[in-house]
């Protein structure tokens, strides 16, 4: 699947604004199967009223700072409680969607980027959330300006 930026709704919730603060800025990243439309929310918080709980096919992510004062971003995917089939299953589909929920993410929230340049450079991990130890894992994905479009 590849991103199209027309196919984008981004909404932020105040505090969050499209420059800023990136202290406790998360995202919450939802689609609809009928449509193909995205929905990204840039908040203080999840918008968890945005998550279909039937699905679970949301990504979520969030700016930590490190130990050595430079931001993380980790995102956050739900592979869930399934047998092993059907967790594999849900977390190929999760890394088959990735770089185009990624560049959405990065698209949606451009003006940020703008306004700090040197973000574009944070490192990105996925934390994949399952009870399979094999698909309970956090991956590298390369940094932010791999996914600019």
């Amino acid at each position: 699947m590849s991103f199209s930026s027309d196919k984008l709704e981004t909404t932020f919730i105040s505090p969050m604004t499209p420059d800023g603060p990136v202290e406790n800025r998360k995202y919450t990243l939802t689609h609809s199967d009928e449509t193909g439309m995205m929905f990204l929310d840039i908040g203080s918080q999840y918008n968890y009223s945005a998550i279909n709980e039937d699905m679970r096919d949301e990504i979520l992510g969030k700016w930590i700072m490190s130990d050595d004062n430079f931001y993380r971003l980790i995102f956050y995917a739900h592979v869930g409680d399934y047998n092993f089939t059907n967790a594999y299953k849900r977390y190929m589909i999760f890394k088959s969607h990735l770089e185009s929920a990624l560049q959405a993410v990065f698209f949606g929230d451009r003006d940020l980027f703008e306004s700090y340049s040197q973000l574009i450079y944070t490192p990105i991990y996925v934390k994949f959330d399952s009870t399979i130890p094999m698909f309970d894992n956090y991956e590298y994905y390369g940094y932010i300006k791999d996914y600019i479009v």
